[in-house]
């Protein structure tokens, strides 16, 4: 399945959640977005999970 740029560009931003600790824009959040998104930096490298209703920035931790 494949979506145009001009469809995308008709589509409301709803945010664009940061870093935490590089402050960079991780990904672009859409209106109607719902759940969970696994993001990785690719300034930092650190790996998020962000909730994409709230846009809410969770770091993953590597201790387990």
């Amino acid at each position: 399945m494949t979506i145009s740029q001009t469809d995308v560009q008709k589509m409301k931003l709803k945010g664009k959640p940061k870093c935490p600790l590089c402050r960079l824009p991780l990904t672009f959040i859409y209106e109607g977005s719902i759940g969970y998104s696994g993001v990785k930096c690719k300034r930092c490298g650190q790996e998020f999970i962000i909730n994409t209703e709230t846009l809410e920035v969770l770091k993953i931790s590597r201790a387990g």
